[in-house]
């Protein structure tokens, strides 16, 4: 059986809500589906995250699962 190669993209995505007592971000991108972060994903710093604030969000396409991997301001 084939594993299929994983492909990272880059995804516009607005915060939506930030809780940093919970070390929890949630974004939401163009096709208006729902993204959680943490304060342990990559490039992520809550404290920098505010509500309507855009980010490039970069997700990991597995197997039709996508998964965030990493965010930058």
């Amino acid at each position: 059986m084939n594993q299929a190669q994983p492909v990272t993209l880059d995804v516009q995505a607005t915060v939506i809500e930030v809780l940093p007592s919970m070390g929890l971000a949630w974004l939401r991108d163009g096709d208006m589906r729902e993204w959680a972060v943490t304060k342990s994903t990559p490039g992520v710093d809550l404290g920098a995250l505010t509500l309507g604030k855009t980010v490039c969000l970069h997700v990991r396409s597995v197997d039709g699962k996508q998964l965030p991997c990493g965010c930058h301001a």
